[in-house]
């Protein structure tokens, strides 16, 4: 039987935290394991019981702010995967979470289906982050040529042993190369990036 994994849910309004807890615990391997309000009270959660992923609000009960707390979180649990969901259209909550160990980050006016596809990325090593509205062109700009050749080769269908086998690196190098990949081009996965640059001509299939 599959792990399923284990979030500890950070979220200060009952609507919503009883929301994505009926969303979440709906699939077979996501079980929201504890649910508290305060941001000052990750900590001790996290003392208390293992948990595979923390998904936490940003601004939280007592106005606290999780970011204050995450260099705590990080220096007790630096293996902990934290994910941040927030509703406020702060352009520098990004930047101010990257720089306190975040490691994924998401709007709360995305499909369900899109941040459950983050939580399963970000519990197997990814760093998921939205990216700001570009072109198509500007899409594919900023990855380097060996992040192009891994997505090339997924683009033809390759997993990810073929790729680090036709690249001559390895896996683990593969996967540092997906995780970058989402991160520049703000996709939640590269299935949905791969559908994306092939629908739009950015890279033909062989």
């Amino acid at each position: 039987m599959e792990k399923s994994i284990r979030i500890l849910l950070c979220e200060d309004q009952d609507i919503l935290s009883d929301g994505l807890k009926n969303s979440l615990s709906k699939e077979k391997d996501l079980k929201v394991g504890r649910i508290v309000s305060d941001a000052e009270d990750i900590l001790p959660a996290l003392r208390e019981e293992t948990f595979d992923l923390v998904l936490s609000d940003i601004i939280t009960d007592n106005r606290h702010n999780v970011l204050d707390y995450l260099p705590l979180i990080r220096s007790e649990f630096p293996r902990m995967k934290i994910a941040l969901i927030t509703g406020y259209p702060d352009v520098s909550f990004m930047e101010k979470a990257k720089k306190a160990g975040a490691n994924s980050f998401i709007y709360k006016n995305v499909p369900i289906k899109e941040l459950i596809s983050l939580i399963r990325n970000t519990t197997q090593g990814y760093s998921i982050y939205p990216a700001p509205e570009r072109t198509q062109a500007e899409i594919l700009s900023s990855l380097t040529p060996a992040e192009m050749g891994v997505l090339r080769l997924f683009c033809a269908g390759r997993d990810r042993k073929e790729i680090a086998e036709s690249l001559n690196i390895s896996v683990s190098s593969v996967k540092n190369h997906i995780s970058s990949i989402l991160e520049k081009t703000g996709f939640p996965t590269l299935v949905k990036l791969g559908i994306y640059v092939v629908k739009e001509g950015l890279i033909l299939p062989e």
